[in-house]
């Protein structure tokens, strides 16, 4: 019985580790896969940040005592929609009304480009806000890629925002389009 149970998990195994290689995900190192293959892009975070998946965002939380977070997220674009600086102009409307002490810090220059993310060019918006009495800041990284607009977001709090900035911008460096 001790056999065929050791023969089930050596099988089980060998499946695992194959259909992990079957995806030809080649991951940098230091890094973990948070995205499925369901997506059209993987995205890697730091070997330490909990992974998170919620209604096909996916992301990564940084501990149980910090929440710094880092997600990505798509969106099909509307009629209204039809460029990434409409889209942020349409966020930041939102993010006025939705948050307190809203306050734009990094924007792109003449609504150029002013980072690469998945080998796309991107732009890159930098904010402050108040939720729930307490200060936030968040990076946002807008792209578009075939008919989708992606929107990499990290957040933190004021205080933790720069110590984790190192791992984020490895996790954009690393973010590829499939």
């Amino acid at each position: 019985m001790k056999k065929i149970f050791c023969a089930l998990i050596l099988i089980s195994l060998v499946l695992f580790v194959a259909s992990c290689s079957a995806n030809n995900v080649e991951i940098p190192d230091g890094m973990q896969l948070v995205s499925s293959g369901d997506v059209a892009y993987n995205f890697f975070v730091p070997g330490g940040w909990m992974p998170t998946e919620n209604n096909g965002i996916f992301g990564a939380y940084y501990s149980n005592t910090d929440k710094s977070n880092m997600t990505v997220s798509s969106l099909y674009p509307t009629e209204e929609l039809m460029s990434i600086s409409d889209y942020w102009t349409i966020l930041e409307e939102s993010y006025k009304e939705t948050f307190k002490n809203f306050t734009l810090i990094e924007a792109p220059e003449n609504n150029e480009s002013n980072v690469v993310f998945g080998e796309r060019a991107a732009f890159k918006y930098v904010f402050s806000a108040d939720i729930d009495g307490e200060s936030y800041k968040m990076m946002q990284v807008l792209t578009v890629d075939g008919s989708l607009f992606y929107t990499f977001t990290y957040t933190a709090t004021s205080e933790l925002y720069e110590s984790h900035l190192a791992d984020v911008e490895k996790a954009i460096t690393e973010f590829e389009f499939k």
